[in-house]
């Protein structure tokens, strides 16, 4: 079979992270080429992902915001959604981001081929249609695919995945979602918005696992007061599919509900299994490639990224993962060990749900404060007591800060309300600069915002900790 050595440095996979790992190698001068098997390019966030669910999600909140528009003085007739002009609408964006993200791609500085890989050999890559390609470095970013339960019955029925959503198949007068996660959440909210009756269903006695456990009971109290059911410690025992109409057990026969749709939302799973992995000797855990914070495997010459290897599936780590591998890929090249590797930052790790509202948390929780036995203090504003949010008719939300004891130092942060994922990015620049309460409280915010918000609690924090300094620097 033929032989292709004319590249340095081998990507496997065209979404973000490799997409960024493929353009930083090929800038520093390697020769380059990424392999993409999937038929259409762009990679998940742009085909299946980010793009067209916050889409979707921006036309259920304003459905919403007509719906509560008696509350403001405002009448109107009943909106409802037009599905073909939805759809049409997210096609459109879609077709728009990826025609973009395809032109930087087959025009960029380094090579595309297109077809299944898998490894051969440790430095040998067999690709679809293109034979063998041998390089010194590579460097693997695929992905992740949704993860499907082995419950009985669902093998075989129509049910959803997130893939499935961003198509609209149709409008459930009935959604159960599996999962209360993530992507089972803002799905549950986003055909809420809609008009459909959803019924969540968590496997434990909580949801949104990892998230501040007050962030996500005000989540679970507003959706519920719009209409949505939790139901909590609710494993699923069967699901039987017939004459249109799904029928979900628990476990135990506790309960049996009907749904039109199912949407199953149990997580997504690193997308590498049929890669041949197992030829490269690469320390992998549950299908994921562990990787250090240089995004470099047990491997030498092997780096990964994305969500085939990260500790959290989302899209800017991907990104900051796949340009550290390319950087440092290039300095395996050079066996250059004067040059400082670089580095990935895992802190402050923004986590963001596009819900309604929305919710944020950035940097350390206070569980993860106390296991590093840093002494806390916590100022939380909620927002039916703050100007803005009086203005808007919020009855839900908060922000909280967490700040270091003796240092006053910001360590982290949470909110659940409007617009609490654009501001939080303040708190993510403090985090990420180490500012203390005092430097924060320095820059003054506009009157009446939301983001004066996060400032009233930081103040209340810092009120705890005198001997952190003055509440107002001079």
């Amino acid at each position: 079979m033929k032989k292709t050595r004319d590249f340095q440095v081998v990507v496997i996979g065209g979404g973000s992270a490799g997409h960024a790992a493929a353009m930083t190698a090929a800038a520093a001068g390697a020769a380059t080429v990424l392999v993409e098997s999937a038929p259409v390019l762009g990679g998940l966030c742009i085909l299946r992902g980010c793009m067209p669910s916050k889409t979707l999600i921006e036309t259920a909140d304003r459905l919403r915001e007509i719906r509560q528009a008696g509350r403001f003085g405002i009448r109107c007739g009943e909106a409802e959604v037009d599905l073909d002009l939805l759809r049409s609408r997210v096609a459109s964006l879609t077709r728009e981001f990826r025609e973009y993200r395809e032109q930087e791609m087959t025009r960029g500085d380094y090579r595309l081929l297109r077809g299944e890989a898998r490894f051969v050999s440790p430095g040998t890559l067999e690709v679809d249609g293109h034979g063998c390609l041998e390089a010194a470095a590579f460097i693997v970013a695929t992905g992740s695919t949704p993860s499907v339960p082995g419950i009985e019955g669902l093998s075989g029925t129509p049910f959803w995945t997130s893939d499935d959503v961003i198509r609209l198949p149709f409008l459930p007068r009935r959604l159960a979602v599996l999962g209360a996660g993530a992507i089972g959440m803002e799905c549950a909210h986003l055909f809420e918005g809609l008009g459909s009756r959803v019924t969540i269903l968590a496997r434990g006695p909580s949801i949104m696992k990892g998230m501040d456990p007050e962030v996500a009971q005000e989540l679970a109290a507003a959706g519920e007061e719009r209409g949505i059911e939790i139901l909590r410690n609710s494993p699923v025992e069967r699901v039987g599919f017939e004459d249109g109409c799904f029928t979900v057990r628990l476990e135990g026969g506790r309960r049996s509900l009907e749904a039109d749709a199912l949407l199953v939302a149990t997580g997504r799973s690193p997308a590498t299994r049929d890669l041949g992995l197992e030829q490269t000797g690469l320390s992998m855990q549950d299908g994921r490639i562990l990787i250090d914070g240089n995004a470099a495997a047990s491997v030498p010459g092997f780096f990964a990224a994305g969500d085939c290897a990260s500790p959290a599936a989302v899209v800017h780590l991907a990104v900051m993962q796949g340009i550290v591998a390319g950087k440092n890929a290039v300095r395996f090249l050079q066996q250059s060990r004067a040059a400082v590797p670089a580095v990935w930052k895992t802190r402050p790790a923004m986590r963001a749900w596009f819900t309604s509202p929305q919710c944020v948390q950035v940097g350390l929780s206070q569980e993860e404060a106390e296991e590093r036995g840093l002494g806390t203090v916590q100022g939380r504003q909620d927002l039916a007591d703050h100007g803005k949010g009086m203005i808007a008719g919020e009855r839900h939300g908060f922000v909280k800060v967490i700040l270091d004891r003796r240092s006053g130092r910001i360590l982290g942060a949470s909110g659940v309300g409007p617009q609490v994922v654009e501001s939080g990015h303040l708190l993510e620049a403090a985090i990420d600069h180490d500012l203390t309460a005092a430097e924060y409280l320095a820059v003054p915010n506009y009157h009446p915002t939301f983001v004066e918000a996060w400032s009233r609690a930081v103040e209340k924090a810092l009120d705890q900790c005198p001997a952190a300094g003055s509440r107002k620097p001079g």
